[in-house]
C-alpha cells in the first residue's frame, strides 16, 4: 500500500526532490501544501502518512516557525535528510537569451543567484513567486518565450523545459535540512540522534548546567537553538540535537535532564544524516578541482 507523503510546495520543488531520495525505494503518494501550517493540517488530521518539512538551510539559516509547528502539534521526528540545493535557470523550448525580460521564482531562489543573474541578466526583472517548481509549472504551460524560470533539475525534466543556466547558486556548498515527520512516535533501530526541547528557571548558571551534563556524558550537542515562550518575560525554551553512540548512555542521560530542568521533551529519535553530507561534500570539492 503506498504511503501519502505531505511535502511543503509542489511537485518538482526541493521538498518533492528530498521526499525522492529520503523514500526512494517506497512506493509513495506526494500531497502537496503550499504552507507548512497546511503541511501539519494534512500530518495531523491523517490525510498524510508522513511528512517532509525544512527545518534549516545552510547559507539561510535555522526555518524558525517549523519549530514551533514541531512542539505545538506535537509531531515525531523519525529521520532527517540533508538535500543538496541546486539552482537552475529554465526557459520552454528554443527561446532566444536576448528576449527573456523576466526570471520568476521564490525570493530565496532569487537570492541565492543572484551574481549569476546580475552578470548574464543585468536588464532582466526578479520576479517573486510563492515556489520554485509551480513558477516552472506555469511557464511550462503558458508556453511564454519571454520568462525564465529558476527552480530544481526535478521541476525541468517534470515540466519538460530547457536549462540555459547549470547550477548558477553562489554557494556551491548549499544544504537544505529536512525532518521526516509523523504524527505519532515510531520505534526505530539504530537511532543514535535525538531532537528535544527544554526549559530552566531564568538563573544564573542554569543552563550550563545541562551542557555541562552534556559534555561528562561525552556526547555531541549538534545544535542549541533558542525561543522565547510566548507571553512569558525572560522565558526561553531550548531546542537541542543531541548524537551519541549507545541508546542506553543517552537514557541516562536523559533521566539527568528530567531533574534539572522545568520541561524536557524528546520530539524525536533517528539515524543522524550527516556521514551522507560529508560525502556529498567531498564529492563535489572533487569535481570542483
Amino acid at each position: 500500500m503506498k504511503q501519502n507523503i505531505a511535502i511543503q510546495g509542489y511537485q518538482g520543488s526541493y521538498h518533492d526532490a528530498a521526499a525522492a531520495s529520503y523514500f526512494k525505494d517506497q512506493h509513495y503518494n506526494i500531497l502537496p501544501a503550499p504552507s507548512f501550517e497546511v503541511l501539519a493540517d494534512l500530518l495531523q488530521q491523517g490525510n498524510a502518512d508522513k511528512a517532509v518539512m525544512a527545518i534549516e538551510n545552510s547559507i539561510a539559516g535555522t526555518i524558525l516557525p517549523n519549530y514551533r509547528i514541531l512542539r505545538e502539534r506535537n509531531f515525531w521526528i523519525e529521520g532527517e535528510i540533508y538535500q543538496p540545493i541546486h539552482h537552475q535557470l529554465m526557459t520552454n523550448a528554443g527561446v532566444e537569451l536576448t528576449g527573456i525580460k523576466e526570471v520568476h521564482s521564490h525570493p530565496m531562489a532569487l537570492q541565492q543567484c543572484s551574481n549569476f543573474l546580475s552578470r548574464f541578466f543585468p536588464g532582466v526583472k526578479w520576479v517573486e513567486t510563492e515556489d520554485t517548481a509551480l513558477s516552472a509549472s506555469i511557464l511550462s504551460a503558458d508556453g511564454d518565450n519571454t520568462r525564465a524560470v529558476i527552480a530544481s533539475q526535478r521541476a525541468a525534466d517534470l515540466y519538460d523545459l530547457s536549462i540555459i543556466g547549470h547550477n548558477i547558486e553562489n554557494n556551491a556548498h548549499n544544504f537544505t535540512r529536512f525532518f521526516i515527520l509523523s504524527s505519532q512516535p515510531q520505534e526505530l533501530s539504530h537511532v543514535d540522534k535525538v531532537s528535544a526541547y527544554l526549559t530552566v528557571p531564568d538563573e544564573k548558571g542554569r543552563l550550563l548546567h545541562v551542557l555541562q551534563h552534556i559534555y561528562d556524558h561525552q556526547m555531541n550537542l549538534s545544535k542549541l537553538q533558542s525561543f522565547p515562550v510566548p507571553g512569558k518575560f525572560r522565558a526561553y525554551f531550548f531546542h537541542l540535537d543531541i548524537e551519541f553512540d549507545l541508546l542506553s548512555d543517552y537514557y541516562q542521560l536523559s533521566s539527568t535532564l528530567r531533574t534539572i530542568t522545568t520541561e524536557y521533551k524528546e520530539l524525536g529519535m533517528y539515524k543522524r544524516a550527516h556521514d551522507a553530507v560529508e560525502a556529498q561534500i567531498e564529492s563535489l570539492q572533487m569535481s570542483m578541482l
